[in-house]
């Protein structure tokens, strides 16, 4: 069936936090995207396309009620979209039951404090998954992992790795046992670690860094030996570079 103006409005709306919580939904957008996200076999509630679309993918979503699909036109798509391009497809998502009881010992988890930057949190993640790293665990005070551009970012990698928001100060202290390394100014090099033990890898802000009192649960400070001048790294690249050190 055609789209309605108040499916619009209300596929418009996700792209605001208050009301991805409100309905406990997101938007997935982009081709691509949108036939990992089906191929996957996730829940969906909504697949918005175009006709052209429709007609060339049918082997993505046989599975889905006829009443899930909505035809879009053009002008629905920029009126939806949450980006300057318009795709011709994309999906609202109801987002998933938070991961419980999880066991993160003798695994590598990243753990991300306060990154804000939506490009900055899909890119981690995407790197998450190439280093098969299965679990990144937020504070409170980071990006909304549903916003819009996260999900694009992460080119379908938002799908196998699992991530969970904490208060990464009670959490540090639950799970002492694990060794956990933050990245700092002034700590150890990481040509100097050898074969470290898994555990946590500590991110922190893209211009503050990690908070002190993270730092201090912290088992090892580490640090990308700087040789040029920049004053200092991207957080997801400088995530890259620790994951490729430590686990590669």
């Amino acid at each position: 069936m055609n789209i309605s103006k108040n499916q619009i409005k209300y596929i418009r709306s996700l792209g605001q936090q208050k009301f991805r919580k409100e309905h406990n939904t997101y938007v997935v957008e982009g081709i691509k995207n949108v036939a990992e996200w089906l191929m996957a076999g996730v829940p969906v509630e909504y697949l918005v396309a175009t006709e052209d679309w429709l007609k060339s993918n049918l082997s993505l979503y046989i599975h889905l009620d006829r009443d899930q699909l909505l035809i879009a036109t053009e002008a629905d798509f920029e009126k939806i979209s949450g980006f300057k391009t318009p795709n011709e497809v994309l999906l609202t998502v109801p987002v998933p039951e938070a991961p419980r009881n999880t066991d993160f010992s003798n695994q590598w988890v990243l753990i991300l404090d306060r990154v804000q930057d939506p490009g900055n949190m899909g890119t981690i993640i995407r790197t998450a998954d190439w280093f098969g790293i299965r679990h990144i665990v937020c504070s409170p005070e980071c990006v909304d992992i549903y916003n819009p551009k996260v999900v694009q970012s992460t080119m379908g990698s938002f799908l196998r790795v699992a991530v969970h928001t904490q208060d990464l100060y009670m959490f540090l202290e639950t799970h002492k046992h694990i060794p956990s390394y933050a990245a700092v100014l002034g700590g150890q090099p990481l040509a100097t670690l050898g074969q470290a033990p898994k555990g946590f890898i500590i991110m922190g802000n893209e211009s503050k860094g990690i908070s002190e009192e993270v730092q201090q649960l912290a088992t090892t400070g580490i640090t990308i030996p700087r040789i040029g001048e920049a004053e200092s790294l991207n957080v997801s690249v400088a995530t890259g570079i620790i994951c490729h050190a430590l686990i590669g």
